[in-house]
């Protein structure tokens, strides 16, 4: 069955980011201690990678204790569970600033936790923009190739329960190329793309980086078929010296713009 999705499946593009982490010296005249990153799906701050770096030091403490599907989720409801009486994160919005193409975006007082997304799925398939809805906004809809990131604030993890089970929606902040995030006095967990770590207090800028080939499921089955039969065609071209790698490349990637 994958192997069949495979064959059928349509080329697209997906952007990917750049992450930048500074982090000022207590010392003024040292310079800044600076790393790297990169993102292809979303990043978080707050309570949502609270939980991923709980569940994460006890995947590493008890390895044993997450051998099926089913008692994974029961291991993250419970660790949610913990941080909806903790509210580790309810101080947030009074210690992050948030910067979205060089404008102030205001973080509403009930949040917990800032997302920076740039795919539509998110935490096994929650769909945070929700292009299909109605808005009372004049944001665009979301693509993993427009080169643009969507930011979305939740109130805690019970918000995230909701947000699984579509009793809820996320709340739709900003779009833009260029995100700072500036994290004051304390320290704030930080997740990309599942990774979570403790971060102290530092600048997060979010550029982008390039893009990539990605295999997506098509919608219709001739279309992925066809394009599929497209990429071999110019795989082939390239082996006879017709075109170029960079010429493929290009056509391929204007290909999956144009099916996407």
């Amino acid at each position: 069955m994958v192997l069949r999705d495979i064959e059928h499946a349509a080329v697209t593009m997906l952007d990917r980011w750049r992450v930048t982490i500074t982090r000022r010296q207590p010392n003024e005249m040292q310079n800044p201690d600076i790393s790297v990153k990169f993102m292809n799906n979303y990043l978080g701050i707050g309570c949502d990678a609270k939980v991923a770096l709980d569940i994460h030091m006890l995947r590493e403490e008890s390895p044993e204790k997450f051998y099926n599907q089913f008692l994974n989720k029961m291991l993250y409801a419970k660790e949610g569970a913990k941080d909806i009486m903790d509210r580790t994160c309810a101080d947030l919005p009074w210690k992050v600033r948030l910067e979205v193409d060089g404008v102030d975006i205001e973080v509403p007082e009930d949040s917990q936790g800032i997302l920076i997304t740039n795919i539509g799925s998110y935490m096994g398939g929650v769909d945070l923009w929700q292009n299909e809805e109605e808005h009372n906004d004049d944001f665009d809809p979301q693509s993993m190739h427009d080169k643009v990131l969507e930011v979305v604030s939740i109130c805690g993890t019970w918000h995230l329960g909701k947000l699984q089970v579509g009793l809820s929606r996320a709340r739709r902040l900003a779009q833009g190329q260029l995100i700072r995030i500036r994290t004051f006095v304390s320290s704030f967990p930080v997740q990309i793309d599942g990774e979570p770590w403790i971060q102290q207090p530092c600048s997060l800028e979010i550029a982008h980086h390039g893009q990539a080939f990605m295999l997506k499921r098509a919608a219709e089955e001739p279309l992925g078929h066809a394009a599929a039969i497209m990429a071999e065609v110019l795989e082939n071209a390239v082996c006879r010296g017709v075109i170029n790698a960079a010429q493929k490349r290009a056509l391929l990637q204007e290909m999956a713009l144009r099916l996407s």
